[in-house]
């Protein structure tokens, strides 16, 4: 079969072009720092479709200036992740004048994440970083609130992170956060919290490894390595309490946050998380995990003939055919933003950019990972009107498709997806 790179092209170069200016139109932080890292993609293997050199960033540096604080520690990754291309030689030129704007908002987004951020006066709240969140906990009047067996929320493991401080009493002027913002750390109330999910492990695990790549960054290599850790102590464990979903021909999902805490004596049990599923598992997530594994590989330097962790390559590619090959993730319109049980916490739209993301990190370990890249291609050829790019790249215009009132993400997806589609299949062409 012979793919339609040209038509995929020039949908994808309408699509950058609507996508600039909704780009720099007001939005949540943390969403214009995942759509930047795709455009910048398109900019490199487009540079001529850009409507003046160096747009791009110009836009992202002036919404940078506009954000001022982002409140969840996982907001950061975003804007950390797609600003250590500033760093790469490949993308200088793309960052131009701001090329050092960027490489600072990188090592800036990695501080607030690693070790915290500023501490306010009034009152004197402590943000110590995404990994002491359980040690700088806040119980206020009530010490061992989270280490009570009514309200117990003990990690099981050590090394990972959580994307937001833990704190009893509600906060009246949390820093960055809406004044009067209620109180996300009840464990047996608030679906938010506390626990460790798996987006903000995955980015903290990704933006550690791009800087360390790097050689940039307080302490990125021992975080990555912390961090590698902590998710290997989550997927070896049995079926229904690891973070790996389990499916048919050798594919994996990873579930959406961790099952339980640590063991209660009291309860006799390991209390379970509140809003965990079974079956819960957003695309994003496959895409960071899958894509911070591969960029471990890349860290241990053998990320193509001999690496250094083969179990980490079988487990991202795992990864990636479980997103590819399985009905948990692809309907007939292609890749969905996410399985059918997965829980959005009644916000569809944020949610909704799951698979653009899981499309940008499979472009990138496609092009950095030689036995990946043999298995997508193989299964492309085995499957030629059937695999889930074609299927997902014929489908982004269909009439099908679920309505989504967030245009910034409607067009991030159908870009990210052309990018994924253009690469691979041109390939599978020869």
């Amino acid at each position: 079969m012979n793919y339609p790179i040209d038509k995929y092209i020039s949908q994808a170069k309408t699509t950058f072009s609507t996508l600039v200016p909704i780009f720099q139109e007001p939005a949540n932080g943390w969403q214009l720092g995942n759509v930047f890292d795709t455009l910048t993609d398109f900019v490199f293997r487009f540079p001529d479709a850009e409507p003046s050199k160096g747009a791009v960033v110009d836009a992202a540096f002036q919404q940078w200036g506009k954000i001022g604080g982002m409140c969840w520690y996982d907001d950061y990754g975003w804007w950390g992740i797609a600003s250590t291309k500033a760093f790469d030689d490949q993308y200088a030129d793309i960052f131009g004048s701001h090329l050092k704007d960027f490489q600072k908002i990188a090592t800036d987004c990695w501080d607030a994440m690693h070790t915290g951020k500023p501490d306010t006066d009034n009152p004197p709240y402590k943000y110590k970083g995404a990994p002491m969140v359980w040690e700088n906990r806040d119980e206020g009047n009530e010490p061992g609130y989270f280490t009570s067996p009514a309200t117990w929320a003990v990690p099981r493991f050590s090394g990972g992170v959580w994307q937001y401080d833990l704190f009893k009493d509600k906060r009246t002027n949390p820093k960055d956060c809406t004044p009067g913002s209620s109180n996300p750390s009840d464990p047996n109330h608030c679906v938010l919290g506390p626990f460790q999910n798996t987006v903000m492990n995955g980015l903290y695990f990704v933006l550690a490894l791009r800087l360390a790549l790097q050689k940039q960054g307080t302490g990125t290599y021992d975080a990555a390595e912390t961090e590698k850790g902590f998710l290997n102590a989550w997927f070896s464990l049995e079926e229904n309490e690891s973070l790996l979903w389990h499916n048919t021909n050798n594919t994996v999902l990873v579930r959406e946050r961790v099952p339980t805490y640590a063991y209660c004596e009291e309860r006799e049990s390991y209390p379970s998380v509140k809003g965990y599923h079974p079956k819960g598992a957003w695309c994003g997530d496959q895409g960071l995990i899958m894509g911070g594994l591969f960029d471990y590989l890349k860290l241990r330097g053998s990320a193509f003939d001999l690496p250094s962790d083969p179990a980490a390559q079988t487990r991202a590619i795992s990864i990636a055919r479980g997103v590819l090959c399985t009905p948990e993730m692809v309907g007939e319109l292609g890749v969905r933003p996410y399985s059918p049980e997965f829980d959005d916490q009644n916000d569809p739209d944020d949610y909704s950019c799951g698979s653009g993301v899981f499309w940008r990190y499979l472009l990138r370990a496609y092009n950095q990972n030689r036995a990946l890249r043999t298995v997508v291609h193989n299964w492309v050829v085995n499957n030629p009107e059937t695999n889930a790019i074609y299927k997902s790249a014929e489908n982004l215009f269909n009439p099908l498709q679920p309505s989504n009132s967030n245009q910034l993400f409607v067009n991030f997806n159908i870009l990210a997806t052309l990018l994924a589609a253009i690469e691979i299949l041109e390939a599978a062409n020869g």
